[in-house]
């Protein structure tokens, strides 16, 4: 695999606001701030973690990415930038609308979370793979067949099963077919929104080991978005953790996950199952208190204070930034060391 180290995502402030209406004439009376002005890089060859509970804005962030927000919701407000490093130059794919967008879709894709409503039941594979090969390549019918045969032999499907329909699958084998789908136009980059929460513990294994061979292989960069934190350790190379919208702590997978700084990192790994008992026995449980703040009314400052065993009036006032905490690391409290 090749691991340069150089960016080739930028997330620069990234702002994406969901309009809320009501009245008697519908209009805006609101906004739900599902990601609230967050930056980081995602480096070339790496696999990134992305982690946080339901509804911190993960999945926000990983469509943001590939630029489908305003196709899914037209009222979206979308900020800041995110700059795609391509061998042509860098640009900004956050506001570029449909038509230019095209020509870049082809080198960011996405494997949704969904094995069973990501794929179109009324294709059959062969065609559910093919179709990026029809709107992105000039490819021929004889060049197109070998290429989707030569995709399921990569992902360990059998090419004879081009033809059968979604439903005649397994939820491993779907998500194996959403993966042929999201490689069939050769990306730098892959968003892989939970891939492998929808499917059986003894299957994600076998996904996620197949999504580590094909980046050794073919020079993948994945941002790997799961609300699990032992599969994001497995598979990253640097976690971060995201809580109501913010990044709270980005670091070294081996350092976050055995050595976290953020409050919220803690909890969250204080809930994480460990296989040995013994380890289990001598970890203490964290547990938070209050319940967690809806996006639409967010507390002022610090976002996670409301739920911090170790807040001050302080943290009020002020968002704390990101501060370097050596090492790679960076945390969003003032308070830790």
């Amino acid at each position: 695999m090749n691991k340069t180290g150089k960016p080739v995502i930028q997330i620069r402030d990234l702002k994406v606001h969901f309009p809320v209406f009501g009245g008697v004439f519908l209009g805006k009376v609101a906004e739900v701030k599902a990601v609230d002005g967050i930056s980081f890089d995602l480096l070339e060859g790496e696999t990134l973690g992305l982690v946080g509970e339901s509804g911190c804005g993960k999945t926000t962030v990983g469509r943001a990415i590939i630029n489908i927000l305003r196709s899914t919701a037209p009222d979206v407000i979308v900020g800041g930038e995110v700059l795609f490093h391509t061998d042509n130059g860098t640009v900004d794919v956050a506001n570029m609308n449909k038509r230019r967008m095209r020509h870049y879709r082809s080198m960011v894709q996405m494997i949704f979370q969904d094995p069973y409503a990501s794929l179109n039941p009324r294709l059959t594979v062969a065609r559910i793979v093919e179709e990026p090969l029809l709107i992105h390549t000039k490819m021929n019918k004889a060049q197109r067949e070998e290429r989707i045969g030569w995709l399921l032999e990569k992902v360990g499907l059998d090419p004879e099963q081009a033809q059968r329909y979604p439903h005649e699958f397994s939820g491993g084998q779907r998500q194996r077919i959403g993966i042929a789908r999201a490689l069939a136009t050769n990306p730098k980059v892959i968003i892989a929104d939970e891939p492998v929460s929808a499917l059986d513990v003894s299957i994600q294994a076998q996904v996620i080991n197949q999504l580590q061979d094909l980046q050794d292989e073919l020079g993948l960069t994945f941002l790997f978005i799961a609300h699990d934190l032992s599969v994001v350790e497995h598979i990253s190379q640097r976690i971060e953790v995201m809580y109501l919208g913010h990044i709270v702590e980005i670091g070294p997978s081996d350092m976050v996950y055995n050595d976290p700084r953020h409050p919220y990192t803690k909890a969250l790994l204080s809930a994480v199952p460990l296989p040995d008992p013994k380890g289990a026995a001598g970890r203490q449980r964290i547990i938070l208190t209050g319940d967690v703040p809806t996006p639409l009314h967010k507390p002022s400052g610090c976002p996670f204070r409301t739920r911090c065993p170790i807040a001050k009036p302080i943290c009020a006032e002020h968002l704390p930034p990101l501060e370097d905490h050596g090492g790679g690391r960076l945390v969003a409290c003032p308070w830790v060391k």
